[in-house]
């Protein structure tokens, strides 16, 4: 029986011990703010890329959609968010209008459009390590009082340590990609200046998309985190065939072939014996595994066909492995022209390519030419 002093209440953050998503463990997070501040009507998160030194909106959470959706920006382009990374220190705006008297962000312009008027941002520092930007918005002038604001920064270390558990678990997917593709010698042919241009090639695409389908951007970077590990079946292909330089004969093409039921073999194992089944999209890596082979008018090597049966994030890997496999050499041929790269890509668009994506590649040489440059092939 309890005392008469003693009280009982429900722990507002013992979902987090589940076995959560990181999705689910955010919007669990703002839901708990909310009971607490309910004036608070949006939470957003930006996520830092120091390759790059950009500042890329990454997920929202809130009453009303994002103003913002596929933003990039430097962080050094701007000064009053990188002296909060720099520092770290905490910011709150108490009217967001007074930015008017100088030339508007698109994001402060985007925010004001949707009625929001006062401001938390709060750097996501973790051992050191800058991860992006938290940002809390209220549609009252002069929302976060002293107080308010301690809470939302304890409960943003929350955030930032829950952001910094999944990238964690993310890298440990990488690491075991890449120690699995060493130790079968495959990393010779997957090189790092590969992977990294699979990655970027693979958000290119994805963010040219943006404008004509829904894709979030937490689903873009985790397709950009994904698209590197499309090929770690090869482990299980014969050096002979691996490594042959001239064509494959067909019996040799169909072990090649094995190589997307092996990857899937591998992570299936790979989810239950380190436990990596809570990562975000981890079906997405499954699907880009299994099917960025596949081709729109089924000769691929399952046969699926159409886009009603090719998930758009292999279609979208298949367009990027394409792409670099031509442009830069491989065992087996050289490096084409990048003029003959553009009429191959336009000859497969629609018949065994998806066209959007095709597109992308083709509405952004530019583009694809500095990431050549940034990864040369070696």
């Amino acid at each position: 029986m309890a005392n008469a002093s003693e009280q009982r209440f429900i722990d507002p953050y013992q979902q987090l011990a589940q076995p959560l998503s990181f999705g689910d463990r955010l919007q669990h997070l703002y839901r708990v703010l909310r009971e607490q501040y309910s004036g608070i009507d949006r939470l957003s998160l930006a996520l830092y890329q120091p390759d790059s030194d950009q500042l890329s909106t990454f997920t929202c959470a809130g009453d009303d959609a994002s103003p913002l959706t596929g933003y990039s920006v430097l962080l050094d382009a701007v000064p009053s968010l990188k002296v909060l990374a720099d520092n770290p220190l905490v910011r709150v705006v108490g009217d967001m209008r007074e930015f008017r008297s100088d030339e508007l962000s698109t994001h402060t312009a985007a925010l004001l459009g949707q009625g929001y008027r006062s401001s938390l941002t709060m750097p996501l520092t973790v051992e050191g390590h800058f991860l992006g930007m938290l940002f809390l918005n209220a549609r009252t002038i002069d929302y976060f009082s002293a107080p308010m604001a301690a809470y939302c920064t304890l409960w943003g270390h929350l955030v930032g340590q829950t952001l910094a558990q999944e990238q964690e678990t993310l890298r440990r997917l990488h690491a075991l990609a890449r120690w699995a593709l060493d130790v079968s010698g495959v990393r010779c042919i997957e090189s790092d200046d590969h992977m990294q241009r699979m990655a970027a090639y693979t958000r290119l695409i994805a963010r040219q998309l943006q404008s004509s389908q829904p894709l979030s951007d937490s689903w873009i970077e985790y397709l950009t985190l994904f698209a590197p590990l499309h090929d770690i079946g090869k482990i299980s292909v014969p050096d002979r065939i691996l490594h042959k330089p001239g064509s494959l004969t067909a019996e040799e093409f169909d072990e090649m072939k094995r190589h997307v039921s092996g990857g899937k073999t591998l992570l299936e194992k790979a989810i239950r014996r380190f436990d990596l089944g809570r990562i975000e999209h981890i079906d997405m890596l499954m699907n880009i595994i299994q099917y960025h082979h596949e081709k729109l008018d089924g000769s691929g090597y399952l046969g699926l066909n159409g886009t009603h049966e090719i998930p758009l994030e292999a279609r979208i890997v298949a367009v990027a492995d394409i792409l670099d496999a031509l442009l830069n050499a491989r065992c087996y041929k050289q490096a084409w022209e990048e003029d003959a790269v553009w009429q191959e890509l336009k000859r497969l668009s629609g018949r065994q390519l998806d066209p959007d994506c095709v597109a992308a590649v083709l509405d952004n040489k530019a583009a694809i030419q500095d990431i050549q440059q940034r990864w040369p092939a070696r």
